[in-house]
């Protein structure tokens, strides 16, 4: 294989046989023309988001690092060298979260290679139940979901003759409204706002529970109070931003807005920001307190389960219910309300 063609798996699909040890038996790539690994690598490139290839990554290179210590061959594994890396973790402890993608970093880099899976043995699976009835999940710590009136407190709090005021105003309350992920308000462009007579329109191109990026739309209709509503809040800081191609919500240069794109952790720095300068205290909320605080809000205001999902679009109806739904409505629909106490 050419250097260009390494280099450009590396660089694209993160599975070059560089990051194998150097007595792997047979070259996956033999064969293969310049232009055969380029359609190869963008392909292989597109599987997975990048955050999960970056997760991968590392991953793997801690399961090398044990293997050297150990004096294991990394590739191929032997599903008994997977079971001793994988109760050692758990020794260490580390979560079954880690221990998890573990097991998919080594999974995938092996398949990737034409490779037996060591995972998928059955001796590794049963290790890995084991695991989980001796670790037990960690209970979860979700964001707080953030009420109307929340919502409400904290943009009332905002300087909008500001320009950064105006931006944060139109990201916490276009986030509530349409029960977007952080990741999607930071992806948004402007391209993608429709105006619609009584809102607006946002095409979303990918997001977690659309990876192969067919598209999605999202409705955010006006709101009926001024110091909420989601649409004039888009519309005063499209103002302020002015007509250029590019990020809908961009970072300042100074007290103008430039054109470069905020990331996810920025939207979820801003909430909290804004959250923290409102009174609202603790290390829950976060960028995904405005997703969820639509789904539980709209639970509590009687919309119907299937309204909330096709906004959330959630394809797990059940998840929507549980992490969402049902705490939110624990306390008007426990039947401690009736026992007479």
């Amino acid at each position: 294989m050419t250097t260009s063609r390494t280099a450009l798996i590396e660089s694209l699909a993160q599975i070059s046989a560089t990051d194998l040890p150097a007595n792997t038996p047979n070259d996956p790539w033999a064969g293969l023309t310049e232009d055969d690994a380029t359609r190869i690598a963008a392909a292989l490139a597109a599987t997975h988001a990048a955050s999960t290839r970056k997760v991968y990554a590392f991953a793997w290179r801690r399961w090398m690092r044990w293997c050297s210590k150990r004096g294991i061959v990394p590739f191929p594994a032997q599903p008994a060298a997977v079971c001793a890396y994988l109760t050692e973790c758990a020794e260490q402890g580390r979560s079954l979260a880690t221990i998890d993608s573990a097991c998919s970093a080594i999974g995938h880099r092996h398949r990737c290679h034409g490779a037996d899976d060591p995972v998928d043995h059955e001796a590794v699976r049963q290790v890995r139940r084991g695991l989980r009835r001796i670790i037990g999940r960690t209970p979860r710590r979700p964001a707080r979901p953030l009420s109307v009136a929340d919502v409400r407190q904290i943009v009332a709090t905002i300087d909008r003759t500001t320009v950064r005021g105006v931006r944060d105003t139109a990201i916490v309350l276009l986030g509530f409204a349409g029960a977007l992920r952080r990741s999607e308000l930071a992806a948004l462009t402007l391209a993608d706002v429709e105006a619609k007579p009584g809102g607006v329109l946002l095409h979303l191109h990918r997001s977690k529970t659309d990876q192969e990026a067919r598209g999605q739309v999202v409705g955010v209709a006006h709101g009926r109070h001024a110091l909420t509503d989601p649409v004039a809040a888009l519309d005063a800081w499209l103002t302020l931003r002015g007509v250029q191609p590019g990020p809908l919500f961009t970072s300042l240069r100074g007290r103008r807005p430039s054109l470069q794109p905020i990331s996810g952790n920025a939207v979820s720095n801003i909430v909290k920001e804004r959250a923290t300068a409102a009174g609202f205290a603790g290390d829950r909320i976060s960028g995904h307190s405005l997703r969820a605080g639509h789904a539980t809000s709209a639970a509590l205001a009687g919309i119907t389960v299937e309204r909330i999902a096709a906004q959330t679009r959630h394809r797990r109806i059940d998840i929507l219910i549980e992490r969402y739904i049902r705490p939110a409505q624990a306390v008007q629909t426990t039947s401690s309300r009736d026992l007479g106490l």
